[in-house]
């Protein structure tokens, strides 16, 4: 059986410039490493699960499952640089071994910080867009959440870089430069994109609304992209409407809270008398009111008296969009047959006599 000073003696003995007793160390620390790292995960998974379980929100059980297997990681690899930190090594590979090190551990952070805004983002950010008045456009916050996770992990990758030893100054100037060359290549697509994120931000329209863009397209909004915006008419063909003209718009929104405004002018006889015309207005309002798709919200008058006729305003909402043509064509008729019925006549334009030899 060997004593304590042959023991001490043979761990004195020394291998690739290092005593044994260095080596078991170094040995040591990652084993211990190994345990710390199955501890945390148990401790994550078995005991703080069940803790979170108990409560009301998901977004603690979500970040739990997330994050366990980085923390564990992270929790080894930190042990693996103490244990690197304990022998002599030649320079040049010490450092080699201490920046892979960093590297690996600056890699398992960006993982645990993505999944954790992913979490983050599907637990409170897209709820709170779709609770918010008027509520946010999901693609705002797609493009948010993407826009953070990769501004956090260029962060991550060039402090690594950094600790690596690479001038990251300039990679920064060599992507600057051919960032703005690219920006140039592609400032048609960059300019949508731009339009895109100011109509999701500004939302002067939703999908589903009638709009009129310029005096070049209309009609109802089928789906809007980071490139462009498609409309169908009326007939049913379909517009694609690049953002950057319609960010540059003016856009008339043909759509409201109660319905797609319509918004008509009777032009009736000059000559009837303020009974008839108020007749005239109640007929048009009782057509409105028997009619199912059109809102309650409406608004009947006599708006001007023109050169030959007088003018009967008649605004109101449909609230079927996808009935907008035939409910429009139905009360049109319906306040036509209703004034002819009454001997309401709808004004001619009168012509001027010509004079013989003129």
């Amino acid at each position: 059986m060997l004593n304590w000073h042959e023991i001490n003696g043979m761990l004195q003995v020394h291998y690739a410039g290092n005593s044994l007793r260095k080596w078991l160390v170094v040995v040591g620390l990652v084993f211990i490493g190994v345990l710390a790292a199955l501890f945390v995960r148990f401790v994550l998974t078995r005991i703080l699960a069940k803790l979170t379980a108990h409560t009301k929100t998901q977004l603690d059980d979500r970040l739990v499952a997330a994050t366990s297997m980085p923390f564990a990681l992270l929790t080894f690899f930190g042990f693996v640089h103490a244990a690197l930190l304990v022998p002599r090594l030649p320079a040049r590979l010490h450092e080699l071994v201490l920046d892979s090190n960093a590297v690996a551990m600056a890699l398992i952070t960006a993982v645990l910080l993505w999944r954790a805004l992913d979490v983050l983002f599907d637990e409170i950010m897209t709820p709170w867009a779709d609770q918010h008045v008027p509520p946010i456009n999901q693609q705002v916050v797609a493009i948010t959440r993407s826009a953070t996770k990769w501004t956090v992990v260029a962060f991550l990758a060039v402090t690594a870089l950094h600790r690596a030893g690479f001038d990251v100054i300039s990679v920064i100037t060599g992507l600057g430069i051919g960032g703005v060359a690219v920006a140039f290549a592609a400032q048609e697509t960059l300019g949508n994109v731009l339009g895109a994120l100011q109509i999701m931000t500004d939302q002067p329209f939703v999908v589903g609304d009638v709009v009129k863009i310029d005096n070049d397209y209309s009609g109802r909004v089928l789906r809007m992209g980071l490139r462009s915006t498609r409309l169908v008419t009326t007939s049913g063909v379909q517009i694609i409407v690049p953002n950057k003209k319609i960010a540059a718009a003016v856009l008339q929104n043909f759509s409201h809270a109660n319905g797609l405004v319509k918004d008509v002018t009777f032009q009736l006889d000059r000559l009837l008398t303020a009974n008839q015309l108020r007749q005239a207005k109640t007929l048009a309002e009782d057509v409105l009111r028997d009619e199912p798709r059109v809102s309650s919200d409406f608004s009947v008058a006599v708006s001007a008296f023109g050169d030959w006729s007088a003018n009967l305003r008649v605004i109101y909402y449909i609230t079927k969009l996808d009935e907008s043509v035939e409910a429009s064509h139905d009360v049109l008729l319906a306040v036509r047959e209703r004034l002819h019925a009454a001997g309401i006549a709808l004004a001619a334009p009168t012509v001027a006599p010509t004079v013989a030899g003129k």
